[in-house]
């Protein structure tokens, strides 16, 4: 049986920690190494995590920061710190399934992957199901370049904390540090990199939407964006695949990174929580990367969504903001 790791950064989760650990207790495969890295919150959130593995006699090795480090940074620290041959990267403000390690080891048993993903369920601060992030996965095994693929379509998504790693896949500091949205580059670096990828599409995690993520704060790290679209665009050029996927790389960069940016500026305007400088940096720079000539190859492509996205920002960026203010 492969030894299993699981990476946990530990930054402002007070309220949301002990879940986690415990989901990760809950395991029907043994995890055989908990790691703790303490990214410097300046909270009780390392303490809390800390009492709670102890007082359930929980082995566990905690790694503390000198400042504020950061998610990938707090990841390669942890993976430095670990030494299981299967790696797991838990957010500490989201659970698992107690199936979640069985079944994605059990998928890189069977099939030799270098790494497993599961799909994702998003629940609200209630528990409630709001759906799951990735559509049906296309097949149980796939390529690491056609996972790459399917993660520029939005087939699959480039969360850490849906997969489970062999250690080799990974290398030494495999996520970005310095930047938010840590996770996208590198996945697909590490997708790019893979032999095979296992698909479950049973969604054995659960990811908790809460205010404060940076899914839905507006701040200078949310353009940050920018520079990971920029860094999956010469992951795919160095793989020689600029031509072949140039379509999907347009689609991805609309999706992902353009729109993204938008919505996250536009929701946080509507909740009076956007500084207005800055609100207007980030729709300016996203109208400024709308390219007019792209829009017809995006809808003849299938990528309608973002072509209409694309027209309406460009030419009125507030009335699309009325709109999504209702959806």
């Amino acid at each position: 049986m492969s030894t299993v790791s699981v990476v946990v950064p530990v930054h402002r989760c007070e309220p949301y920690v002990e879940a986690a650990l415990a989901s990760v207790l809950a395991q029907t495969h043994p995890v055989h190494e908990i790691v703790l890295v303490d990214d410097r919150g300046d909270d009780d959130s390392m303490r809390t995590a800390t009492a709670f593995l102890s007082a359930r006699g929980a082995p566990f090795t905690a790694v503390t920061h000198a400042t504020n480090l950061g998610p990938g940074t707090a990841r390669n620290t942890g993976l430095a710190a670990s030494t299981g041959e299967l790696v797991w990267f838990l957010d500490a403000d989201d659970t698992a399934d107690p199936h979640f390690v069985a079944t994605l080891a059990a998928a890189l048993r069977d099939s030799g992957a270098d790494l497993a993903a599961c799909r994702t369920q998003r629940l609200d601060g209630d528990g409630a199901v709001l759906g799951i992030d990735e559509p049906t996965y296309p097949a149980a095994i796939t390529t690491g370049p056609e996972f790459a693929r399917l993660l520029l379509r939005g087939g699959a998504k480039a969360y850490p904390c849906t997969k489970l790693f062999r250690r080799s896949a990974l290398g030494e500091r495999p996520w970005d540090e310095g930047r938010h949205y840590e996770d996208i580059a590198a996945t697909f670096r590490i997708a790019l990199a893979s032999g095979l990828v296992a698909l479950v599409d049973d969604p054995l995690y659960s990811y908790l939407l809460r205010s404060g993520s940076i899914t839905t704060t507006l701040s200078e790290r949310t353009l940050d964006l920018f520079a990971v679209g920029a860094d999956v665009a010469d992951a795919v050029a160095a793989a020689g695949l600029a031509g072949e996927w140039a379509d999907d790389l347009r689609g991805f960069v609309y999706r992902e990174v353009l729109t993204s940016i938008a919505h996250v500026a536009m929701r946080a305007d509507h909740a009076a929580t956007a500084p207005r400088d800055l609100y207007r940096t980030a729709i300016t720079r996203v109208r400024d990367r709308i390219d007019w000539a792209e829009l017809p190859a995006l809808a003849r492509t299938g990528h309608v969504r973002e072509a209409v996205f694309g027209a309406l920002v460009s030419v009125a960026p507030s009335a699309y903001s009325a709109v999504l203010r209702f959806r």
